[in-house]
């Protein structure tokens, strides 16, 4: 008898949308910090 794969998480398929999206949400907040921190950087004191 062939057993039913589950996700190497363990989590369930609507667990694991759930995660991708608070992480995706998460990734882009950071990175949009992230870009604005150094354009204030960058018109305070220029690196190049």
């Amino acid at each position: 008898m062939e057993q039913p794969r589950g996700s190497l998480t363990g989590l369930s398929e609507d667990q694991a949308k759930e995660f991708h999206a608070v992480f995706m949400r998460s990734f882009i907040g950071f990175t949009v910090v992230a870009i604005v921190a150094h354009i204030l950087v960058w018109m305070w004191r220029p690196w190049l």
